[in-house]
């Protein structure tokens, strides 16, 4: 007795929704990379010698143009003090990191390390990039 075999489809991938995958993956990755950037565009100066600085919360920078930033918020000059105390009695951390550009003067420097000892920092680092 002959018995009719149906012929067997042989399996097959959906390649669609695999496309829409890649393609989710890809915008992800590409979205996601232009966080890693820094917002801030400056050049810090460069020195021979190149401290590891533990995790603090507290960063204040300066770009070329002058504007100073409280982790990476605007902060007007006049108002570093109060902020910088509001920040750090929050944090109940005393620690601040200091990021300048390289074209700013020395005498805006001294002003933000004033403020902030006078704010009741207790510790002041710089950062800087390590010369090659």
């Amino acid at each position: 007795m002959d018995f009719i075999r149906t012929k067997k489809e042989r399996p097959h991938i959906e390649i669609t929704p695999l496309v829409d995958i890649i393609f989710l993956l890809l915008i992800f990755f590409m979205l996601s990379s232009n966080f890693i950037q820094p917002m801030i565009m400056m050049e810090l100066p460069k020195a021979m010698s190149e401290e590891k600085l533990e995790k603090v919360d507290l960063v204040v920078t300066v770009d070329r143009k002058g504007s100073v930033y409280v982790n990476k918020e605007r902060v007007h000059l006049e108002d570093l003090r109060a902020v910088l105390e509001e920040r750090m009695a929050q944090l109940g951390k005393y620690d601040v990191i200091f990021r300048g550009d390289a074209s700013i003067g020395y005498d805006t420097f001294v002003h933000i390390l004033d403020t902030a000892k006078l704010a009741g920092a207790t510790s002041f680092s710089v950062e800087h990039e390590k010369v090659q």
